[in-house]
């Protein structure tokens, strides 16, 4: 079981290649058709260009690659920012696609935002649904809460095994509790749906050592 992961990562790896390949080959077989069409040349014609030589695929999965990358610097001056958002007010006002782009895009944020300043304060409990029952949460922010004249803590409460949907609750500052696991032994735990799980504390002074 120990070489599990090994081969679960390689088998990952090998799909991925194959994807990239395969999106680079498509991209590569549309532009020489265009251009021996340009030129006048049947695709099946001995005249018609080809992309056969040592270490083609390797370029044919580096390929979308490089067009992610170079798309993405693009639109990182001001010229390509206005493109941009000029293509997706386009996209947003189509009925179902808009949809689908904006969700994507949501998504894509929301992986930006674990990862840049807007980081979760910590892990905490909130007792639910009934005693002696805890959620796994991470909390967000602390602010004093005039309606109510209490002090509270935002709590975003993920869903598992997918961290990225959830809820937010607001809870009394004294009814969080809260926990000493990281925010990566508590990801562990909610992604692996509990089959993860933190170290003790033997472990954890080990590892400190």
């Amino acid at each position: 079981m120990s070489a599990l992961p090994v081969m679960l990562t390689v088998w990952l790896l090998v799909i991925l290649y194959r994807i990239l390949r395969n999106a680079g080959d498509n991209i590569i077989d549309g532009l020489f058709r265009i251009l021996n069409s340009l030129r006048g040349v049947k695709s099946t014609s001995p005249e018609a260009w080809a992309f056969e030589f040592p270490g083609a695929n390797l370029i044919q999965a580096l390929l979308p690659v490089l067009i992610v990358f170079g798309v993405g610097f693009a639109v990182t001056n001001r010229p390509g920012r206005r493109a941009l958002a000029w293509v997706e007010r386009r996209i947003d006002r189509l009925p179902i696609l808009g949809f689908v782009y904006s969700s994507i895009r949501q998504l894509v944020d929301a992986l930006k935002g674990l990862g840049g300043e807007r980081k979760f304060k910590g892990v905490a409990y909130i007792e639910y649904p009934s005693p002696g029952c805890r959620l796994l949460g991470f909390v967000t922010a602390n602010y004093f809460d005039a309606q109510t004249s209490k002090n509270v803590t935002a709590v975003f409460m993920p869903t598992s095994p997918n961290p990225l949907t959830g809820f937010v609750v607001i809870v009394d500052d004294e009814k969080v509790t809260k926990c000493d696991m990281s925010l990566e032994e508590a990801s562990k735990l909610i992604i692996s749906a509990g089959l993860v799980s933190p170290m003790a504390a033997d472990e954890q002074v080990e590892r400190k050592a």
